[in-house]
């Protein structure tokens, strides 16, 4: 037995030192497996995420930790192709799962990539998630967001014909996860449409609900299908902008009316969040693509259930089952609620031919993109250029062509000839290895010395707010959409603070256009809060940056307005604010009429004619070809600096709000583009009226700046899309 006790010594020595090992390794190496980060960037899922060129778009985020509790850093970017950085603090204690939605804004016109870091907040890298590619569809198409009741219940869209370019014209219809509705309404405006079954309503919070009503007065499309009457009695901020009052309903066939309704000759309606599809080729084409569609005969004999509706105040109702609507629509602010009496997800309208075309129907598809020959465009300028060209300092010179070329010529001619020629006369060539670099140096020294002249100066900032006034209840509350343009000028390398207290709020950067992939270099840092954000943004030495900060807040009404008279043919505009405006405009018939101005707290009483003031697309067309010259001189490192900014800050808002306007021209090339939301021309064409008032040195919210520059100036246009009267 003594033989054998110093092996088992030794085996139970090895045995206990695994037993160590596995421990160790036991108590460390999960506890970076306890991690589980995801990101959802994008309407729809982690697969199948899609994005609109030009618009706001949400990522969603969710962290899973099961291990050691930490505070943590969430950094996301938008990859190689720049924009915003945000950076969202959050804690995460052991065993929690967070989720939350960050808005985006879409810069590129044809490729996007999203990078997500997990970070301890001492900015220890815990997870990365690099490259997460999303498709991006053209400015143009149509975005359905949908929460269906089923999994096959998902609305599609008829193939489009003759399609010779990418599939990026495809109107695209994106499933939207329910915890990752968007809180935020500005994330949601990338979307044309949104499709809601009142099943999945039922799983929605009250800030998503919230949401979707502020995107919805804004100018979004809601359409309803409602999966139980009963459902109803669960979403009465739902019930209450339903067009209709839903009833029990009773199977009868539908598929003849509903044939009839879908082929039907007709004019897409318009919304706030529209863009002009088709502006190039009005008129091209007889042909309407829906009453070419062939009916589903089989879909007329097969009975449905048709539920009850009973029009509110208002409401259309475009197809009907007998004396039944069929659906019934109605305005809501800037934007339109349609709810249907058959469920689109069930039988026999579920495997229905007609399907997809009645979702095109639906979701007011635009001809063009229907028909062939295929429709295309391209390019196209951001209205933020035409703010950048009115805020952006004049303390920065270009230096004139001409004076650059003789510069260069004189540096060319003392580093060669003259120098030769001096140093032949005093008979001493080897000097050369001493007189070319001092004439380096001189003309470093000389180069800077112009520089410092043309654009050294002081610390400036200067903001104009694009205000969008969406009354609530009687018109004296409102729900205020901002679009904040800040310019801030630095004379030395430095990073600003900017933030806002808002309810909701975002910034980014400007947004370049559609000829390319435009950024802002990484220089903006957002940090979301729960009421607004806090910003910083890094100016490089004797340059100025854009930025634009995009909030949503509610509060007292900046401006109101009502109709008067018999028949509402005058429109009665109050200034309930202690500040004086002016001037003041109000469109309506296709005409502008301009008030000078409007005292603090008083009203004014304009008679709606259409032989009274000038026609709305004279008085924008009169700046386009100042602001196509402005775009260009914008993007030239020399020559004038004057023809590069416009002075005109209050006319040249006003014709901006419309830029539709500007892009009715022959061609495929896009004159002008903007972020959804912000054009007015689409609601110009609308019954009703608009009001657009100018705020000189005011602002509804405190100032973006949070450093005190040495020169600045502010001012702000509050509009006001009023309805026609009932």
């Amino acid at each position: 037995m003594d033989l054998f006790r110093p092996f088992q010594i030794g085996l139970a020595f090895r045995r206990g030192l695994m037993a160590l090992v596995f421990l160790a390794l036991a108590a460390s190496s999960p506890a970076r497996a306890k991690i589980q980060f995801d990101i959802f960037p994008g309407y729809g899922d982690v697969a199948s995420g899609v994005v609109r060129a030009g618009a706001w778009y949400p990522v969603g985020v969710e962290v899973l930790n099961d291990g050691p509790g930490f505070d943590a850093v969430i950094e996301l970017s938008a990859g190689q192709f720049g924009g915003a950085v945000q950076r969202v603090p959050i804690e995460l204690p052991t065993n929690t799962r967070k989720r939350f939605v960050v808005p985006f804004f879409c810069a590129s016109s044809g490729f996007l990539m999203i990078d997500a870091r997990l970070m301890e907040r001492g900015g220890k890298l815990r997870e990365d998630r690099p490259g997460n590619r999303l498709p991006v569809i053209q400015w143009e198409t149509p975005l359905l967001g949908a929460l269906p009741g089923s999994y096959g219940g998902l609305p599609s869209f008829p193939t489009l014909p003759n399609r010779n370019q990418s599939s990026d014209w495809q109107p695209s219809v994106a499933r939207l996860q329910v915890d990752f509705v968007p809180e935020n309404p500005i994330a949601l405006e990338g979307l044309s449409a949104l499709y809601l079954n009142t099943g999945e309503a039922l799983k929605l919070k009250e800030p998503q609900a919230n949401a979707i009503v502020s995107w919805l007065n804004l100018g979004g499309h809601l359409i309803v299908s409602v999966d139980q009457a009963a459902d109803l009695a669960a979403l009465p901020w739902l019930a209450e902008i339903l067009p209709a009052t839903v009833g029990q309903g009773d199977n009868k066939p539908a598929g003849k009316e509903l044939n009839a309704w879908v082929r039907s000759r007709h004019t897409p309606e318009v919304n706030g969040l529209s863009v002009p599809v088709g502006r190039n080729r009005s008129g091209a084409f007889s042909e309407d693509p829906y009453s070419a569609v062939a009916a589903d005969f089989e879909l007329e004999v097969a009975p449905q259930m048709v539920l009850t509706l009973t029009p509110k105040l208002g409401a259309s109702v475009p197809a009907r089952v007998g004396t039944l609507p069929l659906l019934a629509s109605r305005a809501t602010g800037r934007g339109r609620v349609t709810v249907l009496a058959v469920n689109p997800e069930r039988e026999p309208l579920r495997s229905s031919k007609i399907r997809p075309w009645l979702w095109a129907r639906l979701c007011d598809v635009p001809h063009d993109l229907l028909r062939g020959p295929a429709f295309n465009a391209y390019g196209g300028r951001s209205l933020d250029g035409i703010f950048g060209s009115m805020i952006e300092t004049r303390q920065i010179r270009k230096l004139p062509i001409t004076f650059l070329l003789l510069l260069l010529v004189v540096y060319l001619v003392v580093i060669g000839p003259l120098d030769q020629w001096i140093l032949k006369k005093i008979n001493r060539p080897m000097l050369t290895w001493i007189t070319f670099p001092a004439y380096v140096v001189l003309f470093s020294l000389l180069i800077y010395f112009i520089g410092f002249k043309l654009r050294a100066g002081l610390t400036e900032w200067n903001e104009l707010h694009i205000v969008d006034v969406l009354p609530m209840g009687d018109g004296t509350r409102a729900s205020l959409r901002g679009h904040s343009y800040g310019s801030v000028y630095s004379p030395r390398n430095e990073t600003y603070h900017i933030a806002a207290a808002t309810e909701f709020g975002t910034l980014r950067g400007e947004f370049q256009g559609l000829w390319g992939n435009g950024a802002d270099n990484g220089r903006i840092a957002v940090q979301p809060k729960a009421a607004g954000f806090d910003a910083e943004v890094f100016v490089p030495v004797w340059t100025s940056q854009l930025t634009v900060a995009e909030w949503s807040d509610r509060g007292e009404a900046p401006l109101m307005a009502s109709y008067s008279g018999s028949g509402g043919k005058a429109l009665q505009v109050t200034n309930p604010s202690g500040r004086k405006y002016g001037p003041v405009w109000v469109v309506a018939n296709g005409m502008v009429q301009v008030i000078q101005s409007l005292d603090s707290h008083g009203s004014v009483d304009v008679v709606l004619n259409q032989n009274l003031g000038e026609p709305l697309e004279s008085v924008v067309a009169r700046r386009k070809a100042e602001f196509q010259n402005v775009f260009m001189r914008r993007q030239e490192v020399f020559g004038s600096s004057e023809k590069s900014h416009i002075d005109d800050w209050v006319n040249a808002s006003f014709a901006a709000s419309f830029g539709g306007q500007l892009t009715l021209e022959n061609g495929e090339a896009r004159d002008f583009v903007w972020t959804p939301g912000f054009d007015l021309s689409a609601l110009a064409r609308r019954p009703g009226a608009i009001v657009l008032a100018w705020v000189p040195e005011g602002s509804v919210i405190p100032p973006l700046s949070q450093f005190q520059p040495r020169l600045g100036k502010k001012a702000t246009l509050v509009r006001l899309v009023v309805p026609a009267a009932n």
